[in-house]
């Protein structure tokens, strides 16, 4: 589990804050995630080592996040073809219900 954090404002001139913005649509990100990225590389003073950490944690939680998403995906179309055969078979006790001939008996 990951430590409590804490807010921390800081002002920037407008251009820096576009420049974050312009980074953050590169990635598909934030103005507020790359600025907390960016401070927090600043934070390990270049060290590799640290920042090879940060990388391989950040990495871990993508890996994890990937197998969550393809286990909602395959239960989604688990889920998709229940709900076809019950619309099915909901379709046929209507029409056996109305005296109406099925599409097996026609």
């Amino acid at each position: 589990m990951s430590e409590p954090t804490r807010p921390l404002s800081i002002r920037l001139a407008a251009s820096d804050i576009d420049q974050l913005a312009a980074r953050a649509k590169r990635i598909s990100g934030t103005p507020t995630g790359v600025a907390r990225e960016l401070i927090r590389s600043g934070l390990t003073d270049g060290d590799p080592f640290t920042q090879a950490e940060r990388l391989l944690k950040i990495e871990r939680r993508l890996a994890a996040l990937s197998q969550d998403l393809q286990a909602v995906a395959n239960s989604a179309a688990q889920n998709g073809g229940s709900l076809g055969r019950v619309e099915s078979m909901f379709d046929e006790l209507l029409h056996a219900l109305s005296g109406q001939p099925t599409r097996q008996e026609a």
